[in-house]
């Protein structure tokens, strides 16, 4: 996807070289698309430029992921458009907006990945390209292959290749009730993971699920163990009891994942990375005023 007249950045550093020349040792060329009348933005403007990518909670259901774009140089600049590429999906995530990024500011910079790629013939490494303008008019377009220190793009495609390989098989889902028993005293909530096999499709073994930022198991420990399979053809409930986390009132009020369950599976036999269940709005509803309840918050 690179394109003439680009400027390379590697893990986030900028390589300049001239304008035109090519790199003469088969390395990444670094050049600038200049506005026909204003010119390139100077190359010290555009070397002071990081990328980095990063993922609001709010966005990961969504498959939505930020390019941060931290400006250390001496002058503004505008991404008028930010394209990402990954090996992992399919097509270009393109940014929807225009951001200034100040000089020594950082923007984010907002990008929907397309269908993920699943195949082991997916290789190379991800590139955004940032098309950029200055407050005089001039214009570059950078390539850059954008720093990710938290792993988002690794996770986000071990999630995405496991939910596809279990939905060979089963799905999963949670139902829309919430049931609520007193357990020792103690107001539990209990929320019904459903597996049902997919005819046809391999088996799938569910081996684990995890807790969330808003809600524990009712016993006390980190996660639930599990030890249901569709190899027999049979539709199966597995109750998780919970109980919240915290009774702050503003991590209900400021929830966006504490109602997406973590599942620990096998297909065919094969281990898969953890993936997400999500309430839906009903249950979502259900729990949050669960919480509110079992930690005595006012109402109204």
């Amino acid at each position: 996807m690179s394109r003439p007249g680009a400027a390379f950045v590697v893990a986030g550093v900028l390589v300049l070289a001239a304008c035109t020349a090519p790199s003469s040792g088969g390395g990444p060329t670094a050049s600038t698309t200049p506005s026909a009348s204003a010119g390139p933005i100077p190359a010290e403007v555009l070397a002071g430029l990081t990328v980095e990518v990063r993922q609001a909670r709010s966005d990961w259901a969504l498959r939505v992921v930020q390019l941060r774009v931290t400006n250390a140089g001496p002058g503004d600049v505008t991404v008028a458009q930010a394209r990402l590429v990954t090996p992992d999906d399919e097509g270009v995530a393109t940014s929807d907006r225009e951001r200034p990024v100040r000089a020594g500011v950082d923007r984010d910079v907002s990008v929907a990945l397309g269908t993920p790629v699943c195949s082991d013939a997916a290789s190379g490494a991800p590139h955004a390209e940032l098309d950029l303008v200055d407050p005089e008019g001039r214009r570059s377009t950078l390539v850059v292959q954008p720093a990710d220190p938290q792993g988002h793009l690794a996770r986000i495609h071990g999630e995405d290749c496991a939910a596809a390989a279990v939905a060979q098989g089963a799905t999963l889902t949670l139902a829309d009730e919430l049931g609520t028993h007193e357990v020792d005293g103690r107001f539990v909530g209990q929320v019904d993971l459903q597996l049902t096999p997919v005819a046809g499709g391999p088996p799938v073994e569910v081996t684990g699920v995890d807790g969330t930022v808003l809600l524990a198991p009712a016993d006390g420990s980190t996660g639930w163990p599990v030890d249901v399979t569709t190899s027999d053809g049979a539709r199966r409930t597995v109750p998780l009891l919970v109980v919240p986390t915290r009774c702050d009132a503003h991590a209900v009020a400021e929830d966006k994942r504490g109602t997406f369950f973590g599942v620990h599976t096998r297909v065919g036999g094969v281990d898969q990375p953890v993936f997400y269940v999500g309430a839906d709005d009903t249950l979502r509803g259900a729990l949050h005023d669960f919480v509110g309840t079992a930690c005595g918050m006012p109402t109204g």
